[in-house]
């Protein structure tokens, strides 16, 4: 029983994530926000990526944000516009 435990927290690839509703998979433990806007086809310039946690605030992820695919709930991203209030 154990072991099953540990294997649990050290799991290994190919993860399975959505990004935009679409499934993907994932061979590294690790993702970033630019490689999450690449698996969607957007454009990095003009798109930003989330990761959806439960709750109100989803966490906006940076081109370098890195995401660890191992820790439960690690899964879901959507990408969108960004917006800019720049004058």
């Amino acid at each position: 029983m154990t072991e099953a435990k540990n294997n649990e927290s050290t799991k290994q690839g190919p993860f399975q994530i959505i990004v935009d509703h679409k499934p993907h998979k994932w061979d590294e433990p690790f993702i970033t926000g630019l490689q999450i806007k690449s698996l969607a086809g957007v454009d990095p310039s003009t798109y930003a990526a989330w990761q959806d946690v439960p709750g109100p605030e989803d966490v906006l992820l940076n081109d370098d944000t890195k995401v660890d695919l191992r820790k439960p709930g690690a899964e879901r991203f959507f990408t969108g516009k960004k917006t800019t209030t720049e004058g």
